[in-house]
């Protein structure tokens, strides 16, 4: 350790001589808040510091992936086939992108909630908050358009689901679908659209929200520490490396969800894997077509969301120190509820498709009731579906050509 530190020592005195950093680093820990609270104080079960491992897992997976994709309609998804079957361990390369990616999304949403219910969106770190927030709202576009890059019977679903929700919007429904996915018709312009966003103006931006969050948090310090964890701290061996406790064990839980995860496209021919289902964290794609129905499905594509943000966004301004505290745990808890039960139904359906098909998840009882009979949807060819019903592994290679 104090080799390391010798020579880290070392470099940053070379830097130093050339860029003249020392100056610059007295002053900014000089004028750092007065509230100021060491990172490596936080506890070591912290959202934010698993989200930053997940963000870093998914650039080098990216980089890999790239290498490989091939971004044309008649490519694409073969490339990914390819990866899976003769690129050596490219089957956990891409696994382990895929879960990191669904793991990401849960644990900002996490970090979020921890931040709301301490109110740590307050002054002075009400800036802060507002960054947080569009970080959430850019990996929800990145696995978007990751889902787009499959160019598989997800991906087509997802297009459809855009293209569903938005263009009922009043005035700005057409023009938005044009922005999302250039165009209704599902040809190369909406895979060449996610690949671009994907791959190169997101990460970029994600990235550089990221380095500013990280150093606003930095200079600001932790919000409202609580007592116990201080005492409890103060008490641990090796506190510094006890925070790398969570890290390995996400890293283990990775790999083996990424060594369990099969091919959807490379599954027996008695299994039912092709049949589309959709992955459980990404089901708020879902939920607009479950409770609301023709016109009524604004409410849920446009109105609802909308709400719920000008609401996360208006935190530090309509939820002041005098707001009951108590009100806040009962919010939160009703929301947790309502993720609880809609995502358990959700894993629930999609460990039933491998055996039930698609009556997995198109069946009566369920929360909000998806379609049961061909005449509920409203989004795809007839036609395509029931050949999609007779050969749904042939329907994945061949989604928009003329039926046979």
């Amino acid at each position: 350790m104090n080799v390391l530190r010798k020579i880290s020592e070392r470099l940053f005195d070379q830097i130093d001589r050339r860029l003249t950093l020392k100056p610059l680093l007295k002053t900014i820990n000089e004028t750092r808040s007065a509230a100021y609270i060491s990172p490596w104080q936080a506890p070591f079960i912290s959202p934010g510091r698993i989200a930053l491992l997940l963000i870093g897992l998914l650039f080098a997976s990216g980089l890999v992936l790239a290498l490989f994709y091939v971004p044309t309609t008649e490519e694409a998804a073969a490339s990914i086939a390819n990866l899976y079957e003769t690129q050596l361990l490219g089957w956990l390369v891409h696994n382990i992108h895929r879960w990191s990616a669904l793991f990401l999304f849960v644990f900002l949403v996490l970090h979020a909630l921890r931040v709301w219910l301490t109110r740590a969106y307050q002054y002075p770190r009400d800036l802060n908050w507002l960054m947080g927030l569009s970080l959430l709202f850019l990996v929800a576009i990145l696995g978007g358009t990751g889902y787009l890059l499959r160019w598989d019977i997800k991906a087509f679903a997802l297009m459809d689901l855009v293209i569903s929700n938005l263009s009922g919007v009043p005035i700005i429904g057409t023009f938005l679908v044009n922005l999302i996915l250039g165009g209704s018709t599902p040809d190369a312009v909406p895979l060449n659209r996610g690949y671009a966003l994907h791959i190169w103006f997101l990460p970029v931006i994600l990235l550089l929200v990221v380095s500013v969050h990280l150093l606003v948090s930095w200079r600001q310090g932790l919000a409202n520490l609580p007592e116990t964890w201080t005492i409890v701290a103060n008490r641990i061996p090796m506190k510094r490396w006890i925070h790398l406790l969570p890290a390995l064990a996400l890293i283990g839980l990775l790999l083996i969800l990424s060594w369990t995860t099969p091919y959807e496209s490379a599954s027996e021919p008695d299994s039912r894997s092709p049949w589309p289902h959709p992955d459980r964290l990404l089901m708020f794609y879902f939920l607009p077509f479950w409770f609301f129905r023709g016109q009524s499905r604004i409410i849920g594509t446009l109105i609802i969301p909308l709400a719920l943000a000008a609401v996360l966004v208006m935190s530090p301004r309509l939820l002041q120190q005098s707001f009951r505290p108590y009100l806040l745990l009962f919010l939160a808890g009703i929301a947790i509820i309502a993720v609880i039960l809609l995502f358990g139904q959700v894993s629930t359906m999609g460990s039933q498709v491998p055996l039930a098909g698609c009556q997995a998840c198109h069946r009566s009882g369920m929360i909000g009731g998806a379609p049961t009979v061909l005449s509920d949807f409203d989004i795809r060819d007839p036609d395509w579906l029931v050949f999609h019903l007779r050969d749904p592994e042939g329907s994945l290679l061949v989604p928009f050509s003329d039926v046979p």
